[in-house]
């Protein structure tokens, strides 16, 4: 089992959907976690929510209530 593999499983099982980077303000799904093969020791668990500034389908936040609070415009 690799490392990425291991971290899509804890993350999952803790109910996150993915990893964001503030200091980049980038993010990544589960489903595709870390496509850009950067080291990600800056990244930390987070939820999908809404962009609200419409330019992209969705951004990662820190916590559920940002994710849940996220609307689009």
């Amino acid at each position: 089992m690799t490392v990425k593999e291991i971290l899509t499983e804890w993350l999952a099982a803790n109910g996150y959907d993915g990893l964001v980077s503030g200091d980049t303000e980038c993010g990544c799904k589960l489903n595709d976690l870390v496509p850009c093969d950067s080291p990600c020791d800056t990244c930390e668990p987070a939820y999908r929510g809404a962009d609200p500034t419409g330019e992209t389908e969705w951004l990662m936040y820190r916590s559920k209530e940002a994710a849940a609070a996220a609307k689009t415009t």
